[in-house]
């Protein structure tokens, strides 16, 4: 009886921490324009798929709002899942690239990105970890 309930557990935890396939699908897509758009310095579109609330703290600042999206050849590349989370139609991942820092030295490293979602997986934006403090942030909501 022990293994029976050990696995509805599992089963339970696994269905509650994953994404739907449509989720996935949407997801993969948002992350596949923000890597070209990161890798490739496409600003307007890496602005318009980072989160309003991190725009919005830094849009009284222009210069600082600028180095933002300033990357001087680094790109990132193969992403990876650490977690998932939901709370109703609120969803947050925790993606790490591999960030090539584009320098003669090879001196690359791993960078955690957030992609967040406030319409069930439907649409996304992303934040770097160095902004986590915007991570509950939930002014702004996709319709």
């Amino acid at each position: 009886m022990r293994p029976y309930l050990l696995f509805v557990a599992l089963l339970c935890f696994l269905v509650a921490c994953s994404l739907t396939a449509n989720q996935e699908k949407s997801l993969n897509r948002a992350i596949i324009q923000y890597q070209n758009a990161y890798n490739k310095e496409l600003t307007i579109l890496e602005v318009s798929l980072t989160h309003p609330c991190v725009i919005d703290a830094h849009l009284s600042d222009t210069s600082k709002l600028k180095k933002l999206f300033v990357h001087q050849g680094a790109s990132l590349a193969n992403y990876d899942i650490q977690d998932i989370d939901k709370d109703g139609a609120h969803m947050k991942v925790k993606l790490t690239f591999d960030y090539l820092n584009g320098q003669a030295e090879p001196k690359d490293s791993k960078k955690t990105i957030y992609a967040l979602s406030s319409n069930r997986g439907e649409s996304w934006f992303f934040l770097d970890a160095s902004h986590v403090k915007y991570l509950n942030c939930k002014r702004y909501k996709n319709k």
